[in-house]
């Protein structure tokens, strides 16, 4: 530990050890040496290799590293040839889901295909850029760890009540705390300062060398936030452009096609077919929870903690383990039912129940009071839902059940018609995602269908609202989108294109006519009222002008301008725009001068956090990344 009395002792390197039975194994190639042949020998060989291998590497598969192989029992990723076990991803998906639930989130199976889809970038980004750490030589020196320690510790540090004074970090008193350890408490701060933030900072501060902020850019951010632009325009949208030219051709659709092949690219597809039954509540639950809900309103009337009985049965999470305090509120701040009971009621009441969309509530208005002339309430409440009980939840997994037993004995669809119950599909089921048409997440259906054949019919899967039996209809190879399925992009695409080119030619007559016959703009905008006309508007480039709205090629040439040009055409997202500049405003000097160094800060981590994505990105691309997850889940 290096906090000891700020002693430094060397870092202790665990390796791995490996013992191969020399002996046995010599002894054992001198019998089989005249009884094996060759393909045994090898057979041998790559067996007794694999053992040595295996001990330095966990078990690794020798055969699939010759054959260049990643075997997913043991991988679940190789980022640029580094192995990640599956243990390991699984500990950060258990990290989102923690967090998850420490926020109060319910955790269903959106919220685990979210969770590993964060752990999985989390994991790419954390090992691409260890690595580039390490390539840099942007480890950490002990002598660095002691600095940031003692100089510039971090702010879970200063934010510690155990190094506070009156809610303030106290320097003197952290520091002894630092020269006197009582025991290994440091070396997990040490850790994560030499593996983590060290090498982190390190690396943003390498990167942020290369982001320059000039005088002009803060200028020009000051001009775009508040010096105003009165300006004429025409704007001619891409809807403009008349309909016999912008309608494609089958030639055209089919050479676009062609040209955009590999954006229709698939892996292997499956078509499926699937039955559901929805988790929701019976008669007899409805029931029960009526029965619930007036057994608490009695214990809670007779005298009951009204508190106790909200840790034990709401269901509201916010409230629980708090009593179901809902704290002051003030009308507007609740659902609409809630809000006129609560007002209603009289103070000391307990009232309910009160149903919204949320469920059943029942309030317990402790306190009333006025302020600033508002009617506020203080209150408490218990919410409960009406839920599919163990018993429905059993019984319609029964029904699931035989009904799986009857489609694999007698046929999906025969089964269907035979039970009347209706059978929904999913076309072109990609292996990479999560999700089933119409009942949600469903990895488990997924995995299903692309390891069994056609015509299997699966046992009973379930998420949080289903429960499904699904069967393979039909495989798809690899291979392109056809043609007639992604025809409705292509004539989007092409109509896109030939809309925009259309539009051009519009605002190029009118350019035309503006030079030819000398004309003003604003004499032609009198004058036509087919397109979008902007007068005398006043405002700033971030403002955004009427219609025309933002753009970078406005943005660029408004502030390259002068009073009296004539700009354009200028693209925009919706077309093509003529801007006659009639007036700027002076900028304000001293305002500029208020301004300048909180513009030059804010542009400068705008382009540290521009800098950084794109340099993560370019890691991403360039790595070579094998995802075993379909594996797994």
């Amino acid at each position: 530990m290096l906090v000891e009395s700020l002693n430094l002792r060397p870092p202790i390197i665990l390796g791995f050890k490996n013992f191969i039975l020399k002996g046995i194994i010599m002894g054992l190639m001198t019998t089989l040496r005249t009884r094996m042949t060759v393909v045994l020998w090898a057979l041998l060989i790559l067996f007794l290799l694999s053992m040595a291998v295996g001990g330095l590497v966990g078990g690794a598969n020798i055969i699939d590293q010759i054959a260049g192989r990643v075997d997913p029992s043991r991988v679940i990723a190789q980022i640029n040839d580094q192995d990640i076990s599956p243990d390991y991803f699984n500990n950060l998906v258990n990290q989102q889901i923690n967090q998850l639930k420490s926020s109060g989130q319910p955790v269903n199976d959106v919220m685990y295909e979210r969770a590993r889809s964060t752990a999985w970038t989390n994991l790419v980004q954390e090992v691409l850029v260890s690595a580039e750490i390490k390539r840099l030589g942007l480890e950490a020196t002990d002598e660095e760890i002691i600095y940031h320690l003692r100089e510039n510790p971090p702010q879970f540090l200063q934010s510690n009540p155990t190094f506070q004074t009156d809610g303030k970090f106290d320097s003197q008193k952290y520091l002894s705390a630092l020269a006197s350890p009582q025991g290994d408490e440091w070396v997990p701060i040490e850790n994560w300062m030499r593996t983590s933030y060290i090498p982190n900072l390190k690396l943003t501060q390498f990167l942020n060398e290369d982001v320059l902020v000039t005088e002009q850019d803060v200028k020009d951010d000051f001009i775009k936030k508040n010096v105003k632009f009165t300006v004429d325009a025409i704007h001619v949208t891409y809807d403009k452009a008349p309909q016999d030219k912008i309608e494609p051709s089958e030639t055209e659709l089919t050479d676009e096609y062609q040209t955009s092949l590999d954006d229709f690219k698939h892996d292997e597809l499956r078509n499926v077919s699937f039955v559901s039954w929805k988790k929701s509540p019976s008669v007899q639950d409805s029931i029960d929870n009526g029965y619930l809900i007036s057994d608490i309103m009695e214990r809670a009337n007779s005298g009951e903690s009204f508190a106790d009985l909200a840790n034990e049965y709401t269901q509201d999470p916010s409230g629980e383990n708090k009593g179901g305090d809902l704290g002051w509120f003030g009308r507007g701040q609740m659902v609409k039912p809630f809000e006129e009971a609560a007002f209603k009621a009289k103070k000391g009441s307990i009232i309910g129940p009160i149903k919204s969309r949320f469920g059943s509530h029942i309030i317990n208005v402790r306190d009333k009071r006025s302020e600033d002339g508002k009617e506020q309430v203080l209150a408490s409440h218990i919410l409960l839902k009406v839920e599919a009980s163990p018993a429905t939840l059993s019984d319609l997994r029964r029904t699931a059940t035989l009904f799986s037993y009857d489609a694999q004995d007698s046929g999906f669809t025969f089964a269907a018609n035979s039970n009347q119950l209706t059978t929904l599909s999913h076309e072109n089921l990609d292996a990479s995602t999560s999700k089933l048409r119409t009942i949600g997440a469903l990895r488990s259906g997924v995995k299903f269908s692309f390891n069994n054949k056609d015509k299997s019919v699966s046992d009973v899967l379930e998420n949080d609202q289903y429960f499904a039996v699904l069967h393979v209809d039909s495989s798809i190879e690899a291979g392109y989108k056809s043609f007639e399925s992604v025809r409705p992009q292509l004539v989007n695409k092409v109509k896109r294109a030939k809309q925009k080119t259309a539009s051009r030619d519009l605002i190029d007559e009118l350019v035309i006519d503006l030079n030819v016959n000398e004309k003003s703009l604003s004499s032609i905008i009198d004058k036509q009222k087919r397109f979008d006309n902007i007068k005398d508007e006043s405002k700033t480039i971030n403002e955004a002008f009427t219609s025309i709205g933002r753009s970078n090629f406005v943005t660029g040439a408004l502030l390259n301008s002068s009073k009296d040009d004539l700009l354009g055409p200028l693209e925009t997202n919706r077309g093509w725009a003529l801007i006659h500049v009639k007036d700027i405003a002076t900028l304000d000097s001293s305002e500029y001068e208020v301004q300048r160094e909180s513009l030059k800060n804010s542009l400068r981590t705008k382009k540290q956090n521009q800098h950084l994505q794109a340099w993560l990105d370019e890691l991403k691309d360039n790595a070579e990344i094998i995802d075993n997850r379909n594996f797994f889940y």
